[in-house]
């Protein structure tokens, strides 16, 4: 599958039954929404994306 923010492979995990590797990054569902915005909110980001997004959330 492909991150919609970024291009990349998102390597998800759910797609082989198994507990995906985002379900352990702490994100605000807010923020997470608006990076998503306008495109399909059945993809998944990837690590990368959404490491900068926990980041943030650290930051603030």
């Amino acid at each position: 599958m492909i991150c919609p923010a970024c291009g990349s492979a998102n390597n998800c995990q759910i797609s082989a039954d198994k507990m995906c590797w985002c379900f352990d990054v702490p994100v605000d569902k807010a923020k997470l929404e608006q990076v998503i915005k306008d495109k399909s909110k059945d993809q998944c980001l990837c690590r990368a994306c959404l490491s900068k997004l926990s980041v943030q959330l650290q930051d603030a």
